[in-house]
């Protein structure tokens, strides 16, 4: 028997599930669960919030299929319009479980072995927080459109990540792909709650477990991530980029205030309101606003001189890579 199931821990991981109107996506999620092969014991809770097509209705299916992996919960009333949280109703199984796993309702688990391989890691390295894997860029259809995402870390396959790499890099994990050790918990939740912000909750989720550890990174795709123009984020972001962006200059300094002390040199970057000029920029772009994006793009480069030549780097990779296809 493994020494992770002698322990206290009823479940090793506890999946994390949101849906809405996933009827046609969230078979794919929940069978990426069921398949999981593992010598640990693992459940997934998936919330219906108050979906109004026939979510209710496949999850019952699944429920009714695996009662002791998928644990449904079908709330009366829509939580994410009321931004009424959903830690409540996890907290019966969260604190029965040693790590915490994640995946959206119209995304889904690739791999069998995905949760095997990351507790592996995770049990092996006390001082990893969190890990989470390369991804599948998948249309409505599941058709692929990229099967790799490019590495989180330029030039490097599986890897270690710090703190300081994240930031480093602006690295975005893929959320679907994420286990994370459930530790912390009330630090954790205490410093994401003081990040709070509508746009960039994963974000700031990711910097508040690295305050207590890093993350590896598996430069395999383990998940697929499904491209949702309907999706509430996505649509809020198309709608108002700039007005995402600029949000970031007041989230900036609440995330100065979490880190701890060894990261006081990116708590004051923070603070000077630096990175946040370039996904500004990029904003703009988007929004083919090009004479602010120049004007973003400068304040960035004179307020960070020292990422001229990654940024260059990064933006000839990535006019090479289109020139190939």
């Amino acid at each position: 028997m493994s020494s992770i199931m002698k322990n206290q821990y009823k479940y090793t991981v506890c999946i994390h599930c949101m849906t809405y109107n996933h009827e046609k996506y969230l078979t794919d999620a929940l069978e990426g669960f069921v398949m999981q092969k593992t010598n640990f014991p693992f459940v997934a809770v998936v919330i219906d919030d108050f979906s109004t097509d026939g979510t209710a209705d496949v999850l019952r299916k699944y429920e009714a299929q695996y009662p002791d992996i998928i644990k449904a919960i079908y709330l009366t009333e829509n939580y994410h319009s009321q931004r009424k949280p959903k830690k409540p109703l996890l907290e019966p199984y969260d604190s029965q479980a040693k790590y915490i796993a994640i995946c959206e309702g119209d995304d889904y688990w690739i791999d069998p072995y995905k949760l095997q391989k990351q507790v592996d890691i995770l049990e092996a390295n006390e001082s990893l927080m969190l890990t989470c894997s390369n991804r599948r860029l998948v249309d409505m259809n599941g058709n692929t459109l990229e099967d790799c995402k490019a590495p989180l870390i330029p030039d490097k396959q599986s890897c270690r990540i710090t703190m300081r790499d994240y930031f480093k890099y602006n690295t975005i994990y893929p959320t679907a792909s994420v286990v994370y050790r459930n530790t912390h918990r009330e630090e954790v939740s205490l410093k994401i709650k003081h990040m709070d912000n509508p746009f960039l909750g994963d974000w700031t989720m990711w910097i508040a477990l690295h305050c207590f550890g890093d993350c590896y990174y598996i430069d395999e795709p383990l998940s697929a991530y499904r491209v949702n123009p309907t999706s509430v984020t996505h649509t809020q972001w198309v709608k108002d980029r700039v007005g995402r962006i600029k949000m970031e200059f007041d989230l900036q300094p609440r995330v100065a205030d979490v880190l701890p002390e060894e990261y006081a040199d990116i708590a004051t970057d923070l603070r000077n309101t630096k990175w946040a000029y370039l996904p500004l920029a990029k904003a703009y772009y988007k929004n083919k606003q090009y004479v602010r994006m120049m004007g973003a793009l400068i304040v960035y480069f004179v307020k960070n001189p020292r990422n001229i030549g990654h940024l260059f780097k990064k933006v000839c990779t990535k006019v090479l890579k289109k020139i190939k296809k």
